[in-house]
């Protein structure tokens, strides 16, 4: 069973901090790259090497060849247009993921709100964009929420990464069709 079904259209990942949306997206990026597909891996910061090779470890030289990693500082701006163009290059079978897309406090500002929304737009492959949830002020609903409000989620299906309430070492990965049970381990995230 597939963690996130791509095929259904670009994707916001949202949790709390250390919930394991970097961890998710390798495990994703990793089964791209395995089946002969390509990726970008645009971040704020490049994941921790320790994990990436734990997660990645499976995958021959010319596999690993096929992933681009760019790192963008806090300004997703500034590659939109790299991204666009390269996106063409990837094809359906390919995947771009934009880890924590935008600042990790306060709101999401809305140049960064208009690149994602330009990417996800002129994308062929598979988009997830990832981002720390906020408390849901509202007092109603959810206590977390994802950032970039309707702007975001009119565009792209928001998958929330909870953390188990009772059990350390499992997620949950809900939307509004259901809930999938994750374990992580130090290979990443599985299905249950």
């Amino acid at each position: 069973m597939c963690m996130i079904d791509l095929g259904r259209g670009a994707v916001h990942l949202s949790s709390e901090p250390g919930a394991g949306r970097t961890t998710l997206c390798l495990n994703m990026a990793n089964n791209v790259l395995g089946s002969g597909g390509r990726v970008i891996w645009a971040c704020m910061k490049a994941p921790d090497q320790v994990r990436f090779s734990e997660i990645m470890g499976d995958l021959d030289r010319a596999k690993l060849m096929e992933l681009r990693v760019i790192e963008f500082g806090g300004d997703l701006s500034v590659i939109e247009e790299f991204i666009v163009g390269k996106t063409r290059e990837l094809g359906t079978g390919g995947l771009v993921v934009i880890d924590d897309w935008c600042g990790p406090i306060g709101r999401a500002k809305k140049a960064e709100i208009d690149s994602l929304i330009r990417i996800v737009e002129t994308s062929d492959c598979g988009v997830i964009a990832t981002s720390s949830a906020v408390g849901n002020a509202s007092g109603t609903g959810p206590e977390l929420v994802a950032r970039g409000g309707s702007g975001i989620s009119g565009k792209m299906r928001t998958l929330m990464l909870l953390r188990h309430p009772t059990r350390e070492s499992y997620r949950i990965l809900s939307e509004s069709e259901g809930e999938v049970l994750l374990r992580m381990d130090e290979y990443g995230l599985s299905v249950v």
